[in-house]
């Protein structure tokens, strides 16, 4: 967002002043300034966080949610921006021009075609900004191999290309792909590039990595994408530990050993993370074995990352199935009930906006009929 705007955005979090371990028994008070907000991706905010969020507005503050409501819900509980959007209680546009990619790309329509539960006629056929390799499991590692080396030889560097899948484990999980990943993004054959292990990890100076957690001390959240541009053994400095420093745009984070669980490889990542990015280049595979994770939204936010190609590569059929199965767990929640009932509905319906020309049309009482001043008094 700042990118596009050059205005400063932060998270929610941030602007609430949360460090992201609050539980939900969090009652704090708290306040935010200013004459309008813009949340961008409202479909990821759960319930406890949008509430903490509009509790924390002054009354007149202007509030401009931006969500498609067919990406991934929110990790945490509830489906705020649905249940907004179809109680049609606020003003609603929806937006049809599509900037990501140019006129005529082809990922549009198949953006178009899976969120209405069907793969396009030439789902196969390999197009200017798209195409598609079919192969199993055990060869979709050595497919995403091969796309990223020609990728690369073309002058695309780590930053430019994104490998998402659904799941970790297996012979075509992040981890896995990861591994494969560094090795051609970021080998170490001469053994000259510092690099430190940590489990069965190696970092090395150069990986593209990705922030696990909130850390809004350090100014760096869950999903942000960073380089590794220092490694210090615990010899080289004054703390006497292991210390990896990694860049995330202008901002420059320092983690111990013991931090270091903060951090994961970026060179593929979930789709989950990827909510709410983008990038040039999305390899994203798709096999039967992710069957647990295959879901419509699932695919619909993985495709719709991709600013100037998508490179498929899995199994039609596993695509097909994942295109027409919609999650299985329904969200049972009460916001629309509530935002549709008579007294909600009236409330909006009336609510007003005090400004110099209606203040005297407005009784200065509302709300007020049953109560007297002594009340109020100790």
């Amino acid at each position: 967002m700042s990118e596009s705007t050059g205005l400063p955005a932060m998270t929610i979090h941030r602007l609430l002043g949360m460090n992201g371990q609050e539980n939900l028994d969090d009652d704090s008070e708290r306040m935010v300034e200013g004459k309008l907000l813009i949340v961008d991706e409202m479909s990821m905010v759960d319930i406890w966080l949008a509430n903490q969020l509009f509790r924390a507005l002054p009354n007149h503050i202007q509030v401009i949610l931006v969500g498609d409501e067919d990406q991934l819900p929110s990790v945490g509980p509830g489906q705020v921006l649905r249940d907004i959007l179809h109680s049609k209680v606020i003003p609603t546009v929806e937006l049809t021009d599509i900037y990501r990619q140019k006129d005529g790309s082809s990922i549009i329509q198949m953006a178009h075609d899976i969120r209405l539960g069907q793969l396009p006629p030439d789902f196969t056929k390999n197009q200017a900004d798209r195409s598609f390799f079919h192969c199993t499991t055990n060869q979709i590692a050595d497919v995403v191999d091969q796309v990223v080396q020609n990728a690369k030889s073309k002058g695309f560097r780590a930053k430019d290309i994104q490998v998402l899948a659904p799941m970790y484990r297996g012979p075509a999980g992040i981890d896995v792909l990861n591994r494969n990943l560094q090795e051609i993004f970021n080998p170490n054959e001469s053994g000259k590039r510092k690099e430190i292990q940590h489990g069965d990890v190696k970092y090395r100076v150069h990986d593209k990595v990705l922030q696990l957690v909130n850390q809004p001390e350090k100014n760096v959240f869950n999903g942000d994408i960073g380089e590794i541009v220092s490694i210090l053994y615990a010899k080289e400095n004054t703390e006497k530990q292991d210390q990896i420093v990694v860049q995330f745009d202008q901002n420059e984070v320092s983690y111990f050993r013991q931090e270091f669980n903060q951090l994961t490889h970026a060179y593929c990542c979930s789709i989950h993370k990827a909510q709410g990015s983008e990038f040039p280049i999305v390899i994203m595979p798709v096999v039967r074995s992710y069957y647990r994770m295959l879901r419509r939204d699932l695919l619909y936010t993985g495709v719709t990352r991709s600013q100037q190609f998508l490179i498929l590569c899995g199994e039609e059929d596993a695509f097909r199935m994942g295109v027409e199965r919609v999650s299985e767990t329904t969200r049972k929640t009460t916001l629309l009930e509530r935002l549709t009932t008579d007294d909600t509905l009236a409330a909006v319906t009336s609510l007003k906006i005090l400004t110099a020309e209606n203040i005297l049309e407005i009784d200065p009482m509302i709300g007020m009929e049953d109560l007297d001043p002594y009340q109020f008094m100790a």
